[in-house]
């Protein structure tokens, strides 16, 4: 990381998809691991074959087939102009970021039950749903090996399902180090928008524990 600043032409950009990916499973792997250290960096990082060796401890051919694995599945950019940083505590952001994710009401909990902010709920509902995304935890864990290793289901989210198939209440579970947010959604996600990757910025700032 001794290039001269002014050299830097790219940085660093993970996308939505990207942010999702990093957060799908507990399981680490150098993808992931790589997504994880820049989602909760403090500042652009700069785009340079040496700063990408430090970052992965990989050798230079190992850690370009890596980035070329990330950026074509487009879970990764390199960009000249990345989106700004996120500043601020989350519970200063929380309630700028959560309304942008969803065309319904919002919530954040984590895995005890305790709910972290939500958009568009009374108190109660609030804390009623935030009790719920734990059991909802509870019971995946419990049939986690039916649903992944004999049925083949990988994803970790449940919904509330309408007539035609549509989501009414979407619960998605992110993983940040060793922790579990719950992620409740009502109506059609939205979390193809920078918002997302601003949330799990924050998070991953204040509970990354690897």
């Amino acid at each position: 990381m001794n290039q001269d600043q002014s050299e830097v032409t790219e940085f660093f950009q993970v996308t939505p998809s990207g942010s999702y990916y990093a957060t799908l499973s507990p399981e680490m792997d150098a993808r992931r691991a790589l997504l994880l250290q820049l989602l909760s960096a403090d500042t652009h990082v700069p785009y340079f074959p040496a700063v990408l060796k430090k970052l992965t401890g990989q050798s230079d051919k190992e850690a370009q087939e890596l980035l070329e694995w990330l950026t074509e599945r487009g879970f990764l950019q390199l960009t000249s102009e990345p989106e700004p940083v996120p500043s601020g505590s989350i519970e200063q952001l929380l309630p700028e970021y959560l309304p942008q994710l969803a065309e319904g009401r919002v919530l954040l909990a984590d895995e005890q039950g305790f709910c972290l902010g939500q958009s568009g709920y009374a108190d109660e509902e609030a804390e009623a749903l935030a009790a719920l995304s734990a059991d909802i935890v509870l019971m995946h864990e419990r049939h986690q090996r039916l649903l992944h290793e004999h049925l083949g289901f990988n994803s970790v989210s449940w919904g509330l399902l309408d007539a035609a198939g549509h989501s009414e209440l979407g619960f998605w579970t992110l993983h940040v180090g060793h922790q579990k947010f719950l992620l409740v959604l009502e109506g059609m996600p939205t979390l193809n928008r920078q918002s997302f990757v601003n949330l799990l910025s924050v998070l991953m700032r204040r509970y990354l524990d690897y």
